[in-house]
């Protein structure tokens, strides 16, 4: 079975209007950040979903937010399926609220979405260390999400607003700040070419990745 072409795809999702949010059903891709095993880099990985598409980067969101089932080969053995998602520890993950979508006369795809780092700074704790692992994880979130936003609609043709709840305490900290952003102007949006997901990306997705 082949994929739809990405010409077909962008049609049904052009025909699926943003502001009447009717759906039609597709496969998509969207990322994940995974850390490899034998040295531990941390790299981004394209998976696929079937996905409803009403709001297309919302859809595809509920991918980059939840666990994967890969496969775990056991010689001689059971092969389990495991998570490797780093945004998703157990039952502990990044709760993401919807704010709006709309579609601009330039043919530029809006998002705004609210992040709550909240259940991963319970989990990880108000250490130096702790803050930094929640810290790090926002970072990533933030480049998943514009990834996943860039492999649905393409470099140039989206905006996506940002909006970190409960971000950790970043004194002491390592690496550049992450801001807590806005749901929509006067704050800025990112897109593929913002510096400072480029700088996110460079700071945490290892150069042997490729991605």
């Amino acid at each position: 079975m082949t994929r739809t072409p990405k010409y077909l795809l962008a049609a049904l999702l052009a025909s699926a209007s943003l502001n009447t949010h009717a759906t039609v059903s597709e496969y998509g891709e969207f990322y994940i950040p995974y850390q490899r095993l034998q040295n531990e880099a941390t790299c981004l990985d394209r998976q696929i979903m079937q996905a409803e598409y009403g709001i297309p980067l919302a859809s595809m969101l509920e991918g980059v937010f939840s666990e994967t089932r890969t496969l775990q080969q056991n010689l001689g053995g059971t092969s389990p399926y495991i998570n490797i998602n780093l945004l998703v520890n157990g039952s502990t993950t990044i709760p993401h609220t919807y704010n709006f979508d709309r579609y601009t006369n330039s043919g530029v795809y809006d998002y705004s979405f609210t992040m709550d780092m909240g259940p991963f700074n319970a989990l990880n704790g108000n250490t130096v260390e702790g803050r930094q692992k929640t810290k790090d994880l926002a970072k990533l979130a933030l480049i998943a999400v514009i990834k996943t936003a860039e492999a649905t609609h393409r470099a140039g043709h989206f905006r996506v607003w940002l909006k970190f709840d409960n971000l950790p305490s970043q004194s002491n900290l390592s690496g550049s700040m992450v801001h807590a952003g806005g749901t929509d102007w006067p704050t800025w949006p990112y897109t593929a070419s913002s510096p400072l997901y480029q700088t996110y990306k460079t700071e945490m997705i290892a150069a042997e990745c490729g991605n």
